[in-house]
Parts: structure tokens; C-alpha cells; sequence
């Protein structure tokens, strides 16, 4: 008997340490398998819409990195932050070590936010994606990766990657986007940041969207710059002299970029230039009466422009779609001309325009109103509203005779103020609008070969009594299944 119970106690050790033997080689199999796995796998996106699959454009711009790019996620909202985290680290996991990703929250990670914005000088009012590659930085801001549907004011593309691949292309080439504003008219200096009448703070704003600006004299050049991809004038106060027409004349006939932003009452010499684009700066003043708050109808020199006042164009689209407004003080309106057949011109359009309450008010003299509070509209003179302060002309899409190549044609932007820029009045709609104008006219937003992604929601439509079975099923049924096969192995263990 005793002899028995020795060999039950030895078998029961026998087993309780074959079955700790096991679990052992279990646990050290399963590592190596997480090991081997983590090292060696296989990636594929199933989802029919592939939103986090990287074109082979993406792919071949990261397997080429030849040296570590860093990329840190400054975001102040959490609106789509997982579709751009999500792409971000298929980007690391394809760029491997030369592809790093930080993930700072501002409210969180405040030091470190702070120390990034000091040494990178971006404004840390923006939520940002950065992008630092052999002492290049790029910045990404977050409202440019989406697309909002108007209708359901949710998200409609994500264009994640076609940014997220232009700026590593742009760090790579070493090469930023680069205008020139003209000087020698009295026009806003952009090196401005302390005086009212500066554009500094536009300036920034464009440095922060990865466009260098640079000063232009046509008078003294005679020509614009070969690595001009687009010129402004800001403000101007002197005409134009005809050699310097000549030379943006010259310019624009070989595919040129230009934004004209003119005042009232400024003569300004491109009158000619601009008729052969379709567009013409009328010699008014823009005037909007309305009541104070005390009730007191008054007019004044202003354009407001808010919903159907923005064009559907890139520029200015996510303007109405976000219910946003834009004030222009001291504005005059812009004239859309028809093409030579007198049909109206396809290559034109507006992108901003006044209610109907404004008007082109237009005086005898050609000189502003003393007194513009009492002006009213006059229907023998004046332009009537709705006022267009606001165009543009788009030469499409041509082949490029020496590369064969389609590129873009030449674009003018035309506003009729300058005044909404000046360091003492500039506002974030006001920036916003000037930086998409930039940002259109060198294309800087656009990897042509990779198209936005579109997110699909999926769904399953079930009755009341398949979603009862369901949840009856996964409270009851498979615990209670569970449960019994517990009990069975214990008893059989008793036995």
C-alpha cells in the first residue's frame, strides 16, 4: 500500500514538472516566434479604400533616404489625429532607421514644445507636423491634410501623403519654394515686423509654410529671377514703368506666377498687362452701409466677405465650408472681362465677393471721399453689389516644349487691398487666405501621382433578434460553456 502511494506521489511529480517543462518551452517558443515576427513580416492593407497603403511614389522617396529624417507631430487638436498617426507610422515603417517619429502633445509635453518652437521659430499657435532632414525643417500645418464635405462638415479626403511626400521631396532636393516681391513702388516690405505698415507677420507665415522670399527691382534687373516661382506685389504706391511691365509681361508669357494686391486710387501701370489675362482693377472704393449699434445707418470702407462670398476654388473653399469671415478695409473691386469673343472667360473666375449691401463707389475726381460715412449708392456711376475684390486667372495645364512635360500654365491672382496684411490689422483668415494663394500659384501642394484617400465606414444591418442572440451568446452562452469545461477538467483531474 504504502509502496502505492509513493509511485502516485512520484507520478504526480513526474507530471506537475513535465507540465511546468512545457509551459517553460511554450513560453520560450512564443518569444522567439514575437522575435522572429516582429523582425520579419509581412505588412498588407485589406481595407478596400488601402488609406494607409503608400503609393510606390512614397515607397521609393523613403528606401532612398541617406540620411535619418525626424519627424514630430505637434498637434493642439485631436480631430484626425489617428489617420495621421496611422500614416505616419507606415512612413517609419517603411523608412526603417533613416525615418524617426515623436509624438508631442503641447499641453503635455510644454517644455519640449517650447524648446522645438524656439530653435525651429515656427509660430506655436499652429498645430504642426515637422519635418528635420541635415538641418532643413519643413513644417506640415494639420488643416492642410483634410478635406471637409460641406454637407456633413466631416471629413471627405485626407491628403496626408500627398503632403507628407512633397515635403520630404523638398527636404531631399534641398530646395524651398521661392517668390520675390517687387520693391521701388512703396510697396509693404516683408523684412517689416515692428511698424504698422510692414508685412512681417505675413512673412513669418509664409516661412512657416516653407517659402523663402526674396526683394525684386525690376528697374534695376530688367527681368524677373530664373528661380522665381511666383512674384508679388504688395501695395504698390508708384506706377509701374513700362520696361518693368515689359519684364512681368515677358514673364508670365513663359508660364510666370504672379499676385497683384492694389488699393484705391493708386495708378499702377499694369492696366494693359492684366487686360490680356481677363482681369481689370476698377478705380472705385468699395462701401458697405449698414447699421451701428445704436441703430444709425453708415457707411464705410469695407468688403465683408463671408459664405457664399468665397469661391469654391482651393483658395478659398474651406473658408465657407468653415463659416469663416474676411474683412478687406479700403478695397476696390476687380473686374472679370470676357475672352476676345466676348463669352465669358473660362480661365477666370472670382474668389472673393461682397453681399449685396456694398458697392463700387466711384467719385468724379478719381480721388478717395473726404467724408465716406454719408455716401450712398449711386445707380447712374456706382458698381452695384454683389462686389467681386477678389480674382483669378488659371492657364490650365500645357506641355512643356522642352521637356514635353505638362506643367502649369501662368496664374494671376488679384486682390483689390493690401491693406489686410499690414502687421496692425493682419488676421488668421486674412494669413490663411494669402499663404493658399502662394501655396496655388507654385503648386506647392500637389504630388500629382498620388491621389487623397477617402475613408469608407463599414457597417453591419442586423434585427432586434439577432443583436438579443448576439448578446445573449457573449454574456451567457460562451461563459457558461466555458464554465462547464472548467468543471468537467477539474473533476476528471479529482478522479
Amino acid at each position: 500500500m504504502k509502496t502505492d502511494t509513493t509511485s502516485a506521489r512520484s507520478h504526480r511529480h513526474s507530471a506537475t514538472l513535465h507540465g511546468l517543462m512545457t509551459l517553460v518551452l511554450f513560453a520560450i517558443i512564443m518569444v522567439l516566434i514575437n522575435i522572429f515576427g516582429f523582425k520579419h513580416y509581412y505588412h498588407k492593407d485589406l481595407s478596400q479604400s488601402q488609406f494607409y497603403a503608400l503609393s510606390p511614389k512614397t515607397v521609393d522617396v523613403l528606401k532612398h533616404l541617406d540620411s535619418p529624417v525626424k519627424v514630430t507631430t505637434l498637434l493642439a487638436t485631436p480631430q484626425y489625429q489617428q489617420e495621421i498617426d496611422g500614416l505616419l507610422k507606415e512612413y517609419e515603417r517603411v523608412g526603417g532607421k533613416n525615418f524617426t517619429l515623436e509624438k508631442l502633445d503641447p499641453a503635455y509635453d510644454a517644455a519640449r514644445a517650447a524648446e522645438l518652437q524656439k530653435r525651429l521659430q515656427f509660430d506655436g499657435s499652429d498645430s504642426l507636423v515637422i519635418f528635420e532632414y541635415k538641418g532643413q525643417s519643413r513644417f506640415v500645418k494639420q488643416a492642410d491634410l483634410f478635406e471637409m464635405n460641406p454637407m456633413t462638415n466631416q471629413m471627405g479626403a485626407f491628403k496626408g501623403e500627398q503632403q507628407f511626400t512633397a515635403t520630404l521631396i523638398s527636404l531631399v532636393e534641398g530646395k524651398a519654394s521661392k517668390i520675390y516681391f517687387t520693391e521701388g513702388h512703396g510697396e509693404h516690405a516683408t523684412q517689416d515686423s515692428q511698424s504698422q505698415q510692414g508685412y512681417g507677420l505675413a512673412a513669418q507665415s509664409l516661412k512657416n509654410d516653407n517659402v523663402e522670399t526674396a526683394n525684386l527691382n525690376l528697374a534695376s534687373s530688367g527681368e524677373v529671377p530664373a528661380d522665381a516661382e511666383a512674384v508679388v506685389i504688395a501695395g504698390p504706391s508708384i506706377a509701374f514703368s513700362p520696361i518693368e511691365v515689359q519684364a512681368l509681361d515677358h514673364y508670365l508669357a513663359n508660364n510666370g506666377k504672379l499676385l497683384v494686391l492694389l488699393d484705391p486710387y493708386v495708378t499702377h501701370g499694369l492696366d494693359d498687362l492684366l487686360k490680356r489675362y481677363g482681369l481689370r482693377f476698377d478705380n472705385d472704393l468699395v462701401l458697405y452701409r449698414g447699421l451701428t449699434t445704436t441703430g444709425q445707418q453708415i457707411t464705410v470702407p469695407l468688403s465683408l466677405i463671408y459664405q457664399g462670398g468665397f469661391s469654391t476654388h482651393a483658395i478659398t473653399s474651406k473658408f465657407a465650408q468653415a463659416n469663416l469671415q474676411l474683412q478687406l478695409t479700403d478695397a476696390r473691386s476687380v473686374t472679370i472681362l470676357p475672352d476676345e469673343k466676348g463669352q465669358p472667360n473660362p480661365k477666370v473666375q472670382f474668389l472673393l465677393q461682397t453681399d449685396a449691401n456694398a458697392w463700387g463707389w466711384i467719385s468724379k475726381p478719381g480721388a478717395p471721399p473726404a467724408n465716406p460715412q454719408a455716401l450712398t449708392y449711386d445707380k447712374a456711376s456706382d458698381i452695384p453689389g454683389p462686389v467681386t475684390v477678389a480674382a483669378v486667372y488659371d492657364g490650365g495645364m500645357i506641355t512643356d516644349p522642352k521637356t514635353q512635360a505638362l506643367v502649369p500654365g501662368a496664374r494671376i491672382v488679384a486682390v483689390g487691398s493690401s491693406k489686410f496684411l499690414r502687421n496692425d490689422v493682419a488676421d488668421t483668415v486674412g494669413v490663411n487666405f494669402f499663404t493658399n494663394a502662394v501655396d496655388w500659384l507654385v503648386k506647392k501642394q500637389a504630388v500629382l501621382d498620388i491621389s487623397p484617400k477617402i475613408p469608407q465606414q463599414y457597417g453591419i444591418a442586423i434585427s432586434p433578434m439577432q443583436a438579443r442572440t448576439i448578446q445573449w451568446t457573449a454574456l451567457i452562452v460562451i461563459p457558461g460553456i466555458a464554465l462547464v469545461l472548467a468543471i468537467f477538467t477539474w473533476l476528471s483531474r479529482r478522479k
